[in-house]
């Protein structure tokens, strides 16, 4: 199993360093697709995440997903002390739907390969990212996420703010419930700039252990 991890892993990193210098030799700039980056503060903790969706040029086939996520708990329960990152290159086979291969690491179980696809839809108002896919591991979970932001104007440089996230991780040795959360934002947004309340809620394990946060969060859009 470790032999086949790592020929993946081996065969993404080629791929990924081809592509890039593929695209510097032919003198294209990476698109400069905004970065958004949250932060949340509740009562008992905070939370923040950041997310990198970029091509590596703009007619480029090839781009990146990733997703950098942290909790954290004032009392330092460790069960409520997360980290989540996602590192995935990105083939996009028709409109809007590309092939992903990579990697995951969460703090609970540490490293594991991934491969998957991913539909997105983004306009001036509005943007949708669905990314499904399963874990290269003796687990096999099958995990989807999506993100759904709403963007509509209110007037001048100001709009309203509207965020819906999920996920849901299943773990198919076990057949049962791994890891899911669902998050909600209501806000609005001044430029590049979005602030309002907050909702978190997570689910951890077989024994669905729950966790419920209310807060406010700020967040921009790094370019």
């Amino acid at each position: 199993m470790k032999k086949n991890i790592a020929i993946i892993l081996l065969l993404t990193v080629a791929l990924f360093t081809t592509t890039l210098l593929s695209a510097q030799e032919e003198g294209h700039a990476p698109q400069k697709a905004p970065i958004p980056l949250e932060v949340v503060f509740t009562g008992d903790g905070w939370t923040s995440q950041m997310i990198i969706d970029k091509k590596f040029a703009p007619d480029s086939k090839f781009g990146f997903f990733g997703l950098t996520y942290l909790k954290a708990n004032y009392d330092n329960e460790q069960f409520l002390q997360e980290s989540i990152n996602l590192a995935l290159l990105k083939f996009d086979v028709v409109k809007n739907v590309s092939l992903l291969s990579g990697a995951l690491f969460n703090s609970q179980w540490g490293f594991r390969p991934y491969a998957g696809a991913q539909y997105g839809y983004h306009s001036r108002t509005f943007m949708g990212v669905v990314n499904s896919g399963f874990h290269l591991t003796e687990t096999q979970n099958f995990e989807s996420l999506a993100i759904v932001e709403y963007r509509p104007a209110i007037k001048g440089a100001w709009s309203l703010y509207t965020h819906v996230q999920g996920l849901y991780s299943y773990n198919s040795e076990i057949e049962k419930h791994d890891r899911s959360h669902f998050y909600a934002r209501l806000g609005v947004s001044y430029k590049t700039f979005s602030f309002g309340g907050a909702y978190n809620y997570d689910c951890y394990g077989p024994h669905k252990i729950k966790n419920n946060q209310f807060g406010i969060f700020i967040s921009t859009m790094l370019r």
